[in-house]
Order: structure tokens, then sequence, then C-alpha cells
């Protein structure tokens, strides 16, 4: 399945993928689930960034998650 499948319209909210995603980012996960094309999209987004082979979550996302929450 293709990323674009998994997200919704509006730029402002998370579909249920995305936000597993950032949580998983967030929480440091060591078995993250989806591929790199995710992490790709959120970065598109502004949710997150790349610090060398580590993924972070901008302030950008931490909202995201806080309003989702």
């Amino acid at each position: 399945m293709h990323v674009q499948h998994l997200q919704i319209a509006h730029p402002s909210i998370l579909s249920d993928p995305e936000w597993i995603a950032l949580e998983s980012i967030e929480e440091e996960t060591r078995h993250f689930i989806f591929d790199e094309t995710m992490l790709h999209a959120l970065k598109d987004r502004g949710l997150v960034e790349a610090d060398g082979t580590i993924w972070r979550i901008t302030e950008t996302g931490h909202r995201r998650l806080s309003e989702r929450s």
C-alpha cells in the first residue's frame, strides 16, 4: 500500500498510520513498522526531521500529536 492511500486530505489532521508512526518515533521504538516512505512523507509535512540516521519529531509534529490525544 502506498503512503498516499494512508493519508487524509487535510494537512493539519493526522491519519491513523501517521499518528502511529509519530508516536513510534517519539517513543524511539526499535521496531518501526513503516518503511522509509512514511518517514519522508512526514518530513515533507514538517512533522519529522532527520538527524543523521536518527529521525526526530519537530515542534509541529509534537503539536499535532498533542492535538490528536
